[in-house]
């Protein structure tokens, strides 16, 4: 299958099933999953622009909201946007792929990536993560989480494809977009190890 109709076939899912991965993920909790990781980013980044690559249905848009920032939220699912805009009336959302991410954004000091890399395939991740060092200015902080693990995979059920990687090699490639990583370690959430890192962009 081609690259494109696997990225296809993942925002198709989410599209079909918006309403019930939402509830199924908690995207209907009113604290954000990655409460003790926000906490961390905002020690790193108390104010500024923030983009959250991936908004879902805005749980983590409402927390990161109510910390003072100027939000940006951005997703490549129509229908999880629909949530979120719902639960964040006020709150700007595009539908955006990672991969459209440009300067026509204008520079953010921060940005939010939970759980959304791991959908980008192993052999376009630096690009990845060079559009996002495109939309932030120097010294910006960011925060991104994936599963820990080895290769790729296309999901049978759902069609979604996942990228895993291990902590040394996921630092590799965010040195190769010039990102640093400031705190990074795997931890434990129910019964999935997840790959947590929290990074500043670095100058050319």
């Amino acid at each position: 299958m081609k690259k494109q109709d696997i990225k296809a076939q993942t925002v198709a899912y989410y599209d079909k099933n918006a309403q019930e991965w939402a509830s199924s993920h908690g995207g209907y909790e009113k604290e954000s999953w990655w409460k003790d990781q926000m906490e961390i980013f905002h020690k790193y980044l108390p104010k500024g622009r923030v983009l959250e690559i991936g908004a879902g249905a805005g749980k983590d848009a409402e927390s990161l909201i109510n910390l003072g920032y100027d939000y940006v939220g951005t997703d490549a699912s129509k229908e999880l946007l629909k949530i979120a805009k719902e639960r964040n009336p006020n709150a700007i959302f595009l539908n955006k792929s990672l991969q459209e991410l440009d300067s026509t954004l204008s520079k953010f000091d921060g940005f939010w990536a939970a759980a959304v890399l791991l959908h980008i395939p192993k052999d376009e991740m630096v690009n990845a993560l060079k559009c996002i060092s495109l939309v932030l200015r120097d010294s910006g902080i960011g925060f991104i989480t994936l599963k820990e693990g080895r290769g790729e995979e296309v999901d049978e059920k759902t069609g979604r494809h996942y990228s895993y990687f291990q902590k040394e090699e996921f630092e590799d490639l965010l040195n190769l977009a010039n990102f640093k990583v400031l705190e990074g370690g795997i931890i434990d959430r129910e019964g999935e190890k997840w790959l947590i890192f929290h990074v500043k962009k670095i100058s050319k």
